[in-house]
């Protein structure tokens, strides 16, 4: 126990003979979109870490890895030498706050309505030191949201299917949820205490939508996951999937709140 108390202490030491070496901020970033948002920024060169689940732009998978988005290494991050940590909900409270006690700088978001994501953006610009670049990705996201909301409304319904076995889908009481209402795309689950809730098959056949959007699945391609995707409707439905049109949604594009967000609502604005 002593020894690995001692091991941890100088890589305290370690870290903060890193960090107040160089001046040059170091971001280590604890979720896929805060990692987007980074690269977004044009600011990956002076990200140090970010997690496992951390893949996109492609450049995002060879940053060294320090855990999983909900257990990251306190010991990783230090070696890092980061000097500021994005962190969102999901991750510890209590690791962050003990690297609040290092000095590191933790950026905390969380997007409760898609109307808040070009805030945060233009945010954390700021707090890096990003403000025009901000400024122009944060537009963006605004010019696509006007968009949605003033395009002819769409009279149908839908479930998304965010993963099977069991099902889980979005209510209409999220950031993902309100994107679509925007739409005028009508949610079977509605509002929903549980925000991501598990929908029962009897649920579905009482309510069954006009279109079912799903992911692809990993190491297969479109036509591949479609089929696939199809069967697993098929096992609920039955041949009354005939009447039913099922959807292959872009990789991530409509679950990560962040820059790729405006590829997301014109795949919305396509259904």
């Amino acid at each position: 126990m002593r020894i690995k108390y001692f091991h941890f202490v100088i890589l305290i030491l370690f870290y903060f003979q890193i960090a107040y070496a160089n001046n040059t901020q170091k971001i280590v970033t604890l979720a896929p979109n805060l990692t987007e948002i980074v690269f977004a920024l044009e600011l990956e060169g002076k990200l140090v870490g970010n997690t496992f689940l951390c893949d996109y732009p492609i450049k995002a998978k060879s940053i060294f890895k320090v855990g999983q988005y909900n257990d990251p290494s306190l010991e990783k991050i230090l070696t890092s030498g980061a000097t500021v940590v994005l962190a969102t909900k999901g991750n510890p409270i209590a690791k962050l706050n003990k690297l609040k006690s290092y000095g590191i700088n933790i950026i905390e978001v969380n997007p409760e309505r898609a109307e808040d994501l070009p805030v945060i953006i233009n945010d954390i610009a700021k707090k890096l030191g990003a403000e025009k670049k901000g400024e122009i990705v944060a537009k963006k996201i605004k010019e696509a949201l006007f968009s949605l909301e003033n395009k002819p409304k769409k009279n149908k319904s839908f479930l998304f299917a965010l993963q099977f076995n069991p099902l889980y889908s979005v209510s209409e009481d999220t950031w993902l949820g309100g994107l679509f209402l925007k739409s005028g795309l009508k949610n079977i689950v509605g509002k929903s205490i549980i925000k991501y809730p598990i929908i029962t098959k009897e649920f579905l056949i009482k309510n069954r939508p006009d279109i079912i959007l799903v992911g692809s699945i990993k190491g297969k391609n479109i036509d591949e996951s479609l089929k696939i995707q199809t069967q697993n409707i098929k096992n609920i439905y039955g041949n009354d999937i005939d009447k039913i049109k099922v959807i292959i949604v872009p990789d991530d594009v409509l679950v990560r709140p962040g820059p790729r967000i405006v590829e997301g609502i014109k795949f919305i604005e396509s259904l």
